[in-house]
C-alpha cells in the first residue's frame, strides 16, 4: 500500500514497555514502517499503575525506552512518537487513538490471557471497531498471528478489508542527504490524560550523511551502538547494513572521490523499475542494468545480493577504486543499500565491451587493427597504472576481454574491480587457499598454488593480446581436441615462429607489421609460465609504444630462462591442495609429471627458437 504524496501516514503500536514491546517496535519499525511514516507507540497507563507511579515517571520511561530507535528511525526516515494514554481499557483506548489519528496501520501483541477469544483477541476487537481503511496486525515472537488487511478500492467503491497471510519487508532506504531532529510536543486535549513525548521527525534533505550526525541535546547513543542493544533476532540483516553503511561513509570521507550515495527510488527510475528491456548483463549474483538520471546521464547499475562476504568485497572495492584516478579505468560513481541488494553505479558504454566486439555475435564487422592496437596499448597503461602508478600497488585480478569496455572512439576501459585487492609491498607474492577469476585467464602459479601477484595480471594481459591477435576465445569447446585453449593451440605456433598462422584471418593482411611483432612479443613474454620470468606491465607498455628494443628485451628473456631451467624452481613442486582439475584441464594436462614435462620441452624449444632467431636478425623476416 504506497503513500500518498503529501500526506503523513500514522503507524500505531500498542507498546508494553517491557522485552516483548521492544521485539513487537522492532517488528513495526522494521516491517512496516515506510520513509515518510509517524510510527505513535503507545502504552495505556491504567489507574492502579498510578499506585506506584507517577505519569511523569512513565513519560521519562517511555522516553528512555524509545532513545534506542533514534538511529533507525533516521535510516528509515520515520517519526517515532512515544504516548502515554490513561484508561482502563486497553482495546478501547488503542481503538480511541487510532481513529483520532486516522491510522493506516495498527500494531498490537498477542493477548497474555486468552482463555476467552485468543490471543489475538485484542486484534480482533481492535479491526471490528475500527473502520475498514485500518489494517490491523497482531504479532507474536516476529509472526504474524492475525492480521486484517485493506483491498485496493474498486472504481467507485469503498475499500474492503481482507485476510492476508503476511506482509512483505518493505524497502530500507539509504540516503545521501541529512535528517535533521526536531522536537515536538503537543497535548490533544480530545484525549484526556494522554501525554505526547518528543518526536523525531524527518527534515528536508539537506547535504551530508545523516547516520552518525546529533543534535546538540541528542542521546550520546550511535547507530551501531543502537543496533547491539537489539535482540539477535530481530534485525540481524540490518545490523550488516548500518555495519558496511558506517565503513563506506568512512571511505568516502577519506578520499577526495566524486563517488556518492544514491536514493533506490533515484535508480529505480533511471531503469524504468529495472525492467528487463534495460538489463544489459547477468551473472552468477548480480545484473547490470542500462538507465539515465535525471541530468540525462546515461550509467550501467549493477545489482548484487549482500551477504556478509559480499559485503567485505564490496567495500574493498570502493575502498580501491576511489583512490584511482586514471582516464582508462572505469569509475565509480556511486551506490546504495537497499533491502538485501548492493547497487553500485559506473559509466554507461554504449560500444560495450572488448570481448562483445571480438566475438560477439552481433559483431557488425571485423575490429579494424588501429582499433585493436589502441586498445592494447590503452589496457597495457591501465594495468601499469594499478601496479605502479598510484598512491599503492593494486592487484585486479580479473583482467578479460569483458572487463574491457569500449568509448565512442574505441578507447579502452578497464572495468570490474570487484575482485581487486591491494598488492603485498613485503613480499614479491600473497598466497590464497580460494581460487577467483575466469578461466582461460588464470595464471598457472594461482590457480595450481594461490599465488597471488601483479604476474597474474600480466599473464592474463598476454591473453587478451592473443585474443586481440587472433580473434579467438580465451576457451572455445567448439575447436578441435588439444585447440580449445587459446595459450595452448597459440604456443606452438609462436614456437615455430609461424606467426601469419597466428594472425586473425578476418584482418586480411590490412595490419601494421611492426606494431603486429611488438604485440606478438609481448604475448610471448606474458605468457611465459614462470611468473618470476614476466615482465612487469611498464615494460610490457614500453615494449608496444615501441620505446624498448624488442631484440634486447628477447635476449634477456632467454638468458633468465636458461638460468631458470637450472635452478630448483618452487613452481615445478608438486601441485598443492587447492589445484583444480578444472585449472588442469584449461592447460590441457593431465597430471604433474606431463605438466612438468610440457614446461621443459615448450619452454626449452621456445627459447632455442628465440635465441636462434634473434640471433640472426632483429626483426620478424
Amino acid at each position: 500500500m504506497g503513500q500518498e504524496k503529501g500526506r503523513e501516514r500514522c503507524v500505531l503500536v500498542g507498546l508494553q514497555m517491557n522485552a516483548n514491546g521492544r521485539e513487537l517496535l522492532d517488528w513495526a519499525i522494521s516491517r512496516v514502517a515506510e520513509e515518510g511514516d509517524r510510527v505513535v507507540a503507545v502504552h495505556v497507563c491504567r489507574d492502579s499503575d498510578l499506585k506506584t507511579t507517577t505519569t511523569l515517571s512513565l513519560i521519562e520511561m517511555l522516553d528512555d525506552h524509545l532513545a534506542a530507535y533514534e538511529g533507525f528511525c533516521n535510516l528509515k526516515q520515520v517519526a517515532l512518537v512515544g504516548r502515554v494514554s490513561r484508561g482502563n481499557s486497553i482495546r478501547k483506548i488503542l481503538v480511541k487513538e487510532a481513529k483520532h489519528r486516522d491510522a493506516f496501520k495498527v500494531v498490537v501483541g498477542a493477548n497474555k490471557y486468552y482463555s476467552l477469544g485468543g490471543s489475538a483477541s485484542l486484534a480482533k476487537y481492535c479491526a471490528k471497531k475500527l473502520p475498514p481503511t485500518t489494517s490491523v496486525i497482531a504479532v507474536q515472537n516476529g509472526k504474524v498471528l492475525f492480521e486484517r488487511v485493506i483491498a485496493k478500492p474498486s472504481p467507485g467503491g469503498e475499500p474492503k478489508p481482507m485476510e492476508k497471510a503476511d506482509i512483505s519487508t518493505p524497502r530500507l532506504h539509504n540516503v545521501e542527504a541529512g535528517i535533521d531532529q526536531k522536537e515536538e510536543a503537543k497535548d490533544d486535549d480530545s484525549l484526556g490524560g494522554s501525554v505526547t513525548v518528543p518526536v523525531q521527525k524527518p527534515a528536508e534533505p539537506s547535504l551530508g550523511w545523516p547516520l552518525l550526525r546529533r543534535r546538540d541535546d541528542a542521546r550520546k547513543l550511535s547507530v551501531v551502538q543502537w543496533v547491539m542493544n537489539l535482540p539477535n533476532r530481530s534485525l540481524s540483516f540490518t545490523r550488516l547494513q548500518l555495519d558496511l553503511i558506517k565503513e563506506l561513509n568512512s571511505v568516502l570521507s577519506n578520499n577526495c572521490s566524486n563517488c556518492r550515495w544514491f536514493r533506490y527510488d533515484e535508480l529505480h527510475r533511471s531503469t524504468n523499475q529495472f525492467c528487463s528491456g534495460n538489463m544489459i548483463g547477468k551473472g552468477g549474483n548480480s545484473q547490470v542494468y542500462r538507465g539515465c538520471l535525471a541530468n540525462g546521464q546515461q550509467v550501467a547499475i549493477k545489482l548484487s545480493k549482500l551477504s556478509e562476504e559480499a559485503s567485505t568485497n564490496f567495500l574493498l572495492e570502493v575502498d580501491i577504486i576511489t583512490k584511482l584516478e586514471h582516464k582508462l579505468i572505469v569509475p565509480l560513481i556511486g551506490f546504495c543499500i537497499e533491502d538485501n541488494t548492493l547497487i553500485s553505479v559506473y559509466d554507461y558504454f554504449p560500444k560495450g565491451n572488448l570481448e562483445e566486439n571480438l566475438h560477439g555475435e552481433n559483431a557488425k564487422s571485423p575490429l579494424p587493427w588501429a582499433v585493436r592496437f589502441k586498445v592494447a596499448i590503452g589496457v597495457a597503461e591501465a594495468l601499469s597504472y594499478l601496479h605502479s602508478g598510484c598512491s599503492k600497488p593494486v592487484i585486479h585480478r580479473d583482467v578479460k576481454s569483458s572487463n574491457i569496455l569500449l568509448t565512442d572512439e574505441f578507447e579502452p576501459q578497464v572495468s570490474d574491480l570487484g575482485l581487486a585487492i591491494w598488492a603485498p609491498t613485503n613480499s614479491t607474492y600473497l598466497t590464497h587457499d580460494d581460487v577467483v577469476g575466469t578461466f582461460g585467464y588464470l595464471a598457472p602459479e594461482y590457480f595450481m598454488y594461490g599465488k597471488v601477484s601483479d604476474k597474474m595480471d600480466v599473464f592474463a594481459f598476454g591473453v587478451v593480446l592473443l585474443e586481440l591477435l587472433t580473434g579467438r576465445k580465451p576457451i572455445d569447446d567448439e575447436n578441435p581436441k588439444g585447440q580449445e585453449s587459446l595459450v595452448m593451440w597459440a604456443s606452438p605456433i609462436l614456437e615455430r615462429g609461424d606467426f601469419m598462422e597466428l594472425l586473425d584471418p578476418d584482418l586480411n593482411e590490412n595490419y601494421d607489421e611492426v606494431e603486429m611483432r611488438r604485440m606478438v612479443v609481448a604475448a610471448s613474454l606474458c605468457i611465459t609460465r614462470r611468473a618470476r620470468l614476466r615482465p612487469q606491465m611498464r615494460e610490457i607498455l614500453t615494449l608496444l609504444q615501441g620505446e624498448e628494443d624488442m631484440e634486447a628485451r628477447m635476449r634477456c628473456h632467454v638468458d633468465a630462462s636458461s638460468d631458470t631451467l637450472d635452478c630448483e624452481d618452487d613452481e615445478a613442486y608438486p601441485c598443492s591442495s587447492i589445484r583444480s582439475h578444472v585449472g588442469l584441464a584449461l592447460l590441457d594436462v593431465e597430471d604433474d609429471a606431463s605438466l612438468a614435462s610440457f614446461e621443459q620441452s615448450n619452454l626449452g624449444s621456445l627459447d632455442e627458437y628465440l635465441r636462434d632467431r634473434w640471433s640472426r636478425s632483429s626483426s620478424f623476416e
